[in-house]
């Protein structure tokens, strides 16, 4: 009995796939994260809440999800695992000679180094199935389709491969002439032996294994031959052969990836969002394993002094200064902001600044309450929260089933919209179709193919961006008001952006001023984030000057607060700021860390912003500050305030409990409990601030509240991608029982009837 698992074992121990699983692990850790990071993705356990499975399980390609996205995403997966058998070749191939002596060395390693590739394969298959089943709703045959296409391209870029390995490809008789017979033994296969009885871990710990089952041509398994006899010197000019076709293979490959980011503009070349996060990891195994072919043990050393130098020259220098800019703006060095501590503590209004801007102001609404019709109004205020692209979609829904339902009266009450990122998205869609149907440009706003519009993926280009040219070196340029920017993925979020909307959003700052002074479309504020010191740029396309205000009682008692908001068109005066596009104003408002690039503003050294959640994803603190400012002409002209608003998430979910922490959880959690945590303590912040403005104020405010998420198992990404599910929920939502209360609750406030209107279904 014993002898038999011995044998096994000991065949197992020789079976040379087994033997290179174990090797990934000893010498290739770094390369097995990525497997790592790509089986988490696929089965849902990395990136959830960012929808980054989805990408993977349902590429979408020309906006569709169909054979060919799948055939894409199979060549990229195709990509990397070439890429992964040449690095590995290259760092664990001269630990096993023998793969020198067989005929077509690559070949064969890659074969026997499949294992890893082709559990991954299957894996992903699976899920693949199950998803597009349970997410997207689609047909048994279409769905084998969609698998089979996947494995389509897998095959067909390592045929391409193959292609170009197997002439290339050298083994020991192309290289010395001579067949592995003729090779003398140097040494004796006589070993001396102790005879004794084996233990059954011997099998494992022998490292003098030298003859090894592999998988050969047409799948025969095979045993090798002891390389034992060979000159070591000899295998390993084979294998430095084949080292530099390997890397000459990569280098060409990594300069074809970034050419084609020369033509991102063009949809064609848009790939699925999932490819470009293959293109991304095959590109860095590439590299570092090109590297590895040429510097050896060196490499890891020369990519850390490269890494320090890049960053010394790009602190010290304008070397690798790689900014994102805000399209429209000058940024001539005579015309750049002096941004120091110094001119943030003397940038101060003076009393007659923020009387003009008052005044002006309350013209705007004036023409408002004019338009009403009414003579004490209710005046709304929208609070939409970011989210990505589910945020921007839900808010469109909310707004557009309101005004369904009210005959497209409701929206003439909302006076002023901010928030933060994607709900600011949609709100400011809805009111680009508001303006465009005044001008009967468009028939109806609260036509169906509009909310279709919004739902749009917009990860494609941007992701394809990142993966080609973005990272690395960016080449093209794009002119604006005659000043001349790089591209990048920020410029690739805004095109796709005006595409997907059918040409909203092509105005700048300024064009806007018109609409919001009539007082029939909302005024519009945004606040991204300064990262520099956590203040808050505060962005419209009118002048905000008494928002800055502060009490003389805050002077009185010695508090002298900090000025938290810097207003966009006074700061930055001498760079034509009334010219900026409106969708990098969006842009600035909804920068996703890392996936979009901080915008860089016109000053010295660079003022850099970013998203507006990071510090009011909900638009309060704008909104307290307007309604304190405002008190006295709202308590005069209103019959009170509804503060609406449009959450992407509930603030207590149904079903969230409390667990039990481990070990590791708690490593973890006082870092982890910031994250987490962060925009319940902005809600435990705001609801005290508000509830502090409402006990004060003296004409009465009313705060209606739409969720779209109630539940905590209902989760829906925050990306800037949905699914087909995603989207139906979504539409679903506003009809749930809290959302039909809030509904009925607003219209009772408004007194207004609800009308039949089926537009929008």
């Amino acid at each position: 009995m014993i002898r038999p698992i011995l044998k096994f074992l000991e065949g197992l121990r020789a079976f040379f796939p087994i033997n290179l699983l174990f090797s990934q692990v000893k010498y290739n850790l770094i390369v097995l994260f990525y497997w790592i990071f790509l089986f988490g993705i696929i089965n849902s356990s990395i990136g959830m809440g960012i929808g980054l499975p989805y990408l993977f399980l349902s590429p979408e390609y020309l906006g569709l999800s169909n054979y060919l996205a799948f055939l894409i995403l199979g060549i990229s997966i195709g990509g990397f695992i070439m890429a992964f058998h040449i690095y590995s070749y290259i760092q664990i191939g001269p630990k096993y000679p023998f793969i020198a002596t067989l005929s077509r060395p690559f070949y064969k390693f890659s074969l026997n180094n499949s294992l890893l590739p082709l559990v991954f394969i299957v894996n992903m298959c699976i899920r693949v199935y199950s998803f597009q089943k349970g997410q997207e709703y689609v047909g048994e045959y279409q769905v084998y389709g969609q698998i089979g296409s996947l494995l389509g391209g897998v095959l067909l870029f390592i045929l391409f491969s193959l292609l170009y390995f197997f002439p290339t490809n050298k083994d020991l008789f192309s290289i010395t002439g001579k067949r592995s017979e003729e090779f003398q033994k140097k040494t004796s296969n006589v070993k001396a032996t102790l005879h004794r009885k084996q233990t059954w871990y011997e099998p494992f710990m022998d490292k003098n294994v030298d003859r090894y089952y592999y998988i050969g041509s047409r799948f025969k398994l095979r045993q090798s031959r002891s390389s034992s006899h060979y000159d070591i010197n000899v295998l390993n000019k084979v294998f430095s052969q084949n080292h530099i076709n390997a890397s000459v293979f990569e280098v060409l490959l990594v300069l074809s990836y970034i050419t084609i980011g020369f033509f991102r503009d063009y949809e064609f070349f848009q790939v699925p969002a999932s490819v470009s996060v293959m293109m991304i990891l095959t590109i860095v195994i590439m590299l570092v394993s090109a590297l590895f072919s040429w510097f050896k043990s060196w490499t890891y050393p020369i990519v850390v002094a490269s890494f320090f130098l890049v960053n010394y020259l790009s602190t010290t220098t304008d070397f690798f200064q790689f900014k994102s800019y805000a399209f429209g703006l000058s940024y001539e060095k005579e015309s750049l902001v002096d941004f120091t501590k110094e001119s943030l503590i003397d940038y101060k209004y003076e009393d007659s600044v923020i009387e003009q801007d008052y005044i002006n102001y309350i013209k705007t609404l004036e023409n408002w309450k004019n338009q009403t019709g009414k003579k004490k109004p209710k005046l709304i205020i929208l609070n939409t929260s970011g989210g990505g692209l589910r945020s921007a979609m839900w808010t469109f829904r909310v707004l557009q089933e309101l005004d369904s339902l009210t005959g497209k009266k409701f929206t003439k009450n909302i006076q002023m919209i901010t928030g933060a990122s994607g709900g600011m998205v949609g709100a400011a869609y809805y009111r680009d179709l508001m303006i465009m149907e005044s001008k009967n440009e468009i028939n109806s706003r609260t036509s169906g193919k509009y909310l279709i519009n919004v739902s749009k993926d917009l990860l494609n280009r941007l992701s394809f961006s990142i993966s080609t040219n973005d990272m690395f070196f960016r080449f093209q340029n794009v002119e604006v008001n005659n000043h001349k920017y790089s591209k990048d993925r920020g410029y690739a979020f805004e095109q796709e952006l005006i595409a997907n909307l059918d040409g909203a959003f092509q105005r700048t700052l300024g064009e806007y001023e018109e609409f919001e002074r009539s007082g029939a479309f909302p005024t519009m504020i945004f606040t991204p984030t300064i990262v520099n010191d956590g203040r808050r740029l505060l962005v419209s396309s009118q002048h905000h000057g008494y928002l800055q205000a502060t009490d003389q009682l805050d002077e009185r008692v010695g508090l002298n607060p900090q000025i938290e908001n810097i207003e966009y068109l006074k700061y930055f005066r001498k760079n034509n700021p009334e010219d900026v596009n409106f969708t990098s104003i969006l842009r600035m408002s909804a920068t996703f860390p890392y996936i979009m690039p901080m915008i860089t503003m016109p000053t010295h050294p660079g003022m850099q912003v970013m998203d507006a959640g990071i510090r009011d994803n909900y638009g309060s603190k704008t909104t307290v500050r307007y309604l304190i400012a405002l008190r006295k002409w709202i308590q005069e002209n209103t019959s009170g305030v509804i503060v609406l608003k449009v959450r992407d998430t509930k603030k207590t979910l149904v079903g969230e409990t409390f667990e039990n922490i481990g070990l590791f959880e708690r490593l973890l959690l006082p870092f982890g409990n910031m994250y987490g945590n962060f925009p319940r303590v902005q809600d435990f912040n705001q609801d005290e601030l508000f509830s502090t403005a409402i006990r004060s104020m003296k004409y009465p405010i009313e705060v209606v509240t739409f969720n779209l998420r109630e539940n905590y198992n209902d989760k829906i990404s925050l990306s800037w991608h949905l699914t087909k599910k995603e989207k139906e929920k979504i539409i679903n939502a506003i009809h749930s029982e809290e959302n039909t209360q809030s509904l009925e609750r607003l219209l009772k406030i408004l007194k207004m009837e609800t009308i039949k209107n089926k537009e929008t279904k």
